[in-house]
C-alpha cells in the first residue's frame, strides 16, 4: 500500500488537470465565457466561477487550512471566491488563472507535495496494477479524496469544454469503476472503459468462458458524464457512446452514482 498523501503522481496529475482547463478558459472568446454553457440553466461564467471555488478549496487544503470561510480579519480572507464579476469576461478569466496558478505550485513543489496528505481522506492507493493501459499507476480507493479531486477537475473541465488530461481522466474513470464494484458487487455485466478500465459487477450469474452475456462498453469522457449525472443514460446510448447487450446490462439504476464521487469540503 501507498499512503494517497505520499504519492507524488497523483497531485502532478492534479495540477496538470487544472492547468489544462486553465488554459483552455483562456483561449475562451469573451463571447463564449458569458455564453450559455452545454448544462441546462448555466453559463459558462457560472461555471468558471464554481471551478474558482473549487481550485480555492483545494489550496486550501494543500496548506492545510480550514476548508470553512475564513473570519473577518483573516488573512487568508482574499483567498475566497470573489462576487461574481457579472459581464467583464477578462476578469473572469484571471480569477481563475490566478486561484490555478496558486493551487497548482503547492501541489507540484515539494513541501505542496507533503501537504496533500490532507487531501488522501481515510484511504490509500493500492498497487495493482489493471489489464488495460500498462505500465499502470496505483489504483483509486473509492473513498480515496484525492482521486476525487482529480475526477472533480475532470467533470468541471469537460462541462467547459476542455479536453482531460489522459492521467487524469484514467484516474476519475478508475475511481468510478471501484465505486461501483463497491456498491453493486457480482459477476453478472461487464463493464468496459477502454483503454482504462474492465470490471465486473451486479449480482447475478458468474461468467467464466467466451463472450459475456451482459456487456457495457463505454467512451472514457460519456463514462464520466453519465456517472456524475451530466449526460443522459439514454442519450449516450441513442448517440453510440454506450454500447450496451444483455438484459442486464442497463446500468441506469447505479448511475449517476449515489452518493457521488467523494470530494473536499465546501
Amino acid at each position: 500500500m501507498r499512503s494517497a498523501g505520499a504519492d507524488p503522481d497523483l497531485a502532478r496529475t492534479l495540477a496538470e488537470q487544472w492547468t489544462a482547463v486553465a488554459d483552455h478558459v483562456d483561449l475562451l472568446s469573451d463571447e463564449q465565457v458569458v455564453g450559455p454553457a452545454a448544462t441546462p440553466g448555466l453559463t459558462m461564467t457560472d461555471l468558471i466561477i464554481q471551478a474558482t471555488s473549487r481550485v480555492l478549496a483545494l489550496d486550501r487544503a494543500v496548506r492545510g487550512l480550514p476548508a470553512s470561510p475564513p473570519r473577518d480579519g483573516d488573512p487568508e480572507a482574499g483567498r475566497q471566491p470573489a462576487d461574481p464579476p457579472g459581464g467583464r469576461p477578462a476578469e473572469i478569466r484571471a480569477e481563475f488563472r490566478n486561484a490555478v496558478a496558486a493551487a497548482t505550485a503547492g501541489l507540484t513543489d515539494t513541501a505542496g507535495l507533503a501537504g496533500t496528505a490532507g487531501l488522501a481522506g481515510t484511504a490509500g492507493l493500492a498497487g495493482t496494477a489493471g489489464p488495460t493501459d500498462s505500465p499502470l499507476p496505483p489504483e483509486p480507493e473509492p473513498g480515496d479524496v484525492r482521486a476525487g479531486a482529480v475526477a472533480e477537475a475532470v467533470v468541471l473541465g469537460l462541462g467547459l469544454g476542455a479536453t482531460p488530461v489522459r492521467a487524469a481522466l484514467r484516474t476519475t474513470v478508475r475511481l468510478i469503476t471501484a465505486l461501483l464494484a463497491q456498491r453493486a458487487p457480482g459477476h453478472a455485466v461487464e463493464l468496459r472503459v477502454p483503454p482504462f478500465a474492465a470490471v465486473q459487477i451486479v449480482e447475478g450469474p458468474r461468467h467464466t468462458r467466451g463472450t459475456p452475456p451482459n456487456v457495457v462498453e463505454v467512451e472514457p469522457s460519456a463514462f464520466v458524464l453519465v456517472a456524475t449525472g451530466c449526460l443522459g443514460w439514454e442519450e449516450a446510448v441513442a448517440d453510440g457512446r454506450i454500447r450496451a447487450s444483455g438484459e442486464r446490462a442497463d446500468l441506469r439504476s447505479l448511475l449517476p452514482l449515489s452518493p457521488p464521487l467523494p470530494r473536499l469540503p465546501e
